[in-house]
């Protein structure tokens, strides 16, 4: 058996991870005038951002999709690469059911009983006081710090949600930020989250907020766009096994080349830098944080129509509800309307009134049918007809371990700055490292300036 051994490059910058921080990262590295190499464990790049293929040139995003009003960096981006954009749909009624009961409703809020509402604007309005005593940048020092750290949001809203109605809403909502239950999100983090990302408002809504706007040909188009511009400097297919560094510069082992370089930025979640050796090892606080770090994990899923049925009904696809699978759906079809498809999320764990069996969990076929199930008794009978149906999970991927930083109690204020405080040469991106919109694709530019922003500072001295 013989093996191909490792190219030997040099660079000025080796960026680890070709999701869309890392990318971006070397692109605006380049742009500068400096040489990169991007190390991409994957067969392709992207990260987080990756298309189903609907059929008839049709896609769905599996991954990272909405950008909203306050995404200033991202379309920017989407700018400067010439992608279009365009407006998730939502015109017509969308859909309120609730123990059974069906109700469809114009513009942002949800026919919530008078008690309900009420409820919920009061624990909005403390959830946001709360977070803007939070410090974007070191949330750590809040004053409450400590004792927010030490619960969950899940603890907070089950004490000061009067109407179980309100506490669903807030957990649809919230838990599709973070992708997990708020029995698992520290409080801190919570507040950390609404107080830089635009408020419980922005975040939840489609019309006016995080979801209000969708990339023509998929996000996946973005990291395309920006692979393509940085040609042969992105090497897919190769996992980094090590990191050394010292005086003179560090070296970059992977499967595919080693990059001899004078700065490194790891654009990947804390969790799964964990993979990688680093000589000398990493300080302790950076070591266990990597130890400790969960990111929540999730399926989207995907019924594909002949075309958008339900707008004929009226109805904008869109819906609101405490079915076992459908809590929240949306029409993700083309611009065109050229095709119908409406989309779900499905987590990990039961939360807030959602229960799931292991076969739903486990079992494709099984979460087809109980996502068709719960369409036909939303959208009618005409649900059945579907053309196929497409899901992405985030769960077993093998280098990316989930789809949003979820922190849970005692990680901020445990570990504090540790997320994204440089290490010698090596610096870290990802939208995970953000200060603004983290997990977001916000976040993910916002993080990549960080870090070239810091390798420009410090200054690239390459070994020879």
């Amino acid at each position: 058996m013989t093996t191909t051994k490792p190219a030997q490059l040099t660079a000025d910058v080796a960026v680890v991870g070709a999701g869309l921080s890392g990318l971006v990262a070397a692109r605006r590295l380049v742009r500068q005038g400096h040489s990169v190499v991007v190390l991409e464990a994957d067969d392709r790049a992207g990260g987080r951002l990756y298309n189903l293929d609907a059929g008839d040139g049709v896609i769905s995003e599996g991954g990272g999709q909405w950008v909203g009003k306050l995404h200033t960096r991202m379309f920017e981006l989407l700018e400067e690469l010439g992608l279009k954009t365009f407006p998730t749909h939502t015109e017509g009624k969308t859909i309120y059911l609730r123990r059974g009961k069906r109700r469809t409703y114009g513009g942002t809020i949800p026919p919530l009983g008078p008690v309900a509402l009420l409820d919920f604007a009061q624990a909005q309005f403390r959830l946001e006081r709360m977070a803007a005593t939070v410090p974007a940048e070191v949330p750590w020092r809040a004053r409450k710090a400590t004792e927010w750290d030490s619960t969950t949001l899940g603890y907070w809203l089950d004490k000061h949600c009067r109407s179980a109605e309100a506490r669903h809403l807030f957990e649809l909502g919230l838990s599709l930020v973070f992708a997990e239950s708020s029995s698992q999100v520290s409080l801190l983090k919570a507040l950390h989250q609404i107080g830089t990302s635009g408020g419980v408002e922005f975040m939840m809504n489609t019309a006016d907020g995080a979801q209000e706007t969708r990339v023509a040909g998929g996000t996946q188009a973005v990291a395309d766009a920006i692979a393509a511009e940085l040609g042969d400097r992105v090497r897919l297919g190769s996992p980094v096994t090590s990191i050394e560094q010292d005086s003179r510069g560090a070296l970059v082992r992977s499967a595919g080349a080693e990059v001899r370089c004078g700065r490194v930025i790891v654009a990947m979640t804390p969790g799964d830098a964990a993979w990688i050796d680093f000589l000398p090892p990493l300080p302790t606080r950076r070591a266990k944080l990597q130890r400790v770090w969960r990111n929540g994990g999730e399926r989207k899923v995907c019924l594909v129509y002949r075309r958008p049925f339900w707008r004929e009904q009226g109805l904008n696809g869109s819906a609101v509800t405490d079915l076992p699978i459908a809590h929240y759906v949306v029409d993700n079809s083309p611009p065109d309307g050229s095709k119908g498809i409406l989309l779900a999320f499905i987590g990990t764990a039961a939360s807030g009134g959602f229960h799931w069996d292991d076969t739903i969990l486990d079992d494709k076929d099984a979460r087809r049918d109980a996502f068709v199930k719960d369409l036909v008794e939303l959208f009618g009978p005409q649900a059945r007809d579907f053309e196929q149906y497409l899901e992405k999970s985030w769960i077993a991927e093998p280098w990316i371990s989930g789809v949003a930083g979820l922190r849970t109690p005692g990680v901020l204020t445990n570990y504090t700055d540790a997320t994204t405080a440089a290490v010698g040469r090596v610096h870290w991106a990802g939208a995970e490292t953000s200060a603004e919109f983290e997990s977001y694709m916000e976040g993910a530019v916002r993080a990549a300036e960080r870090a070239v922003a810091e390798v420009v500072a410090q200054g690239v001295d390459v070994p020879r």
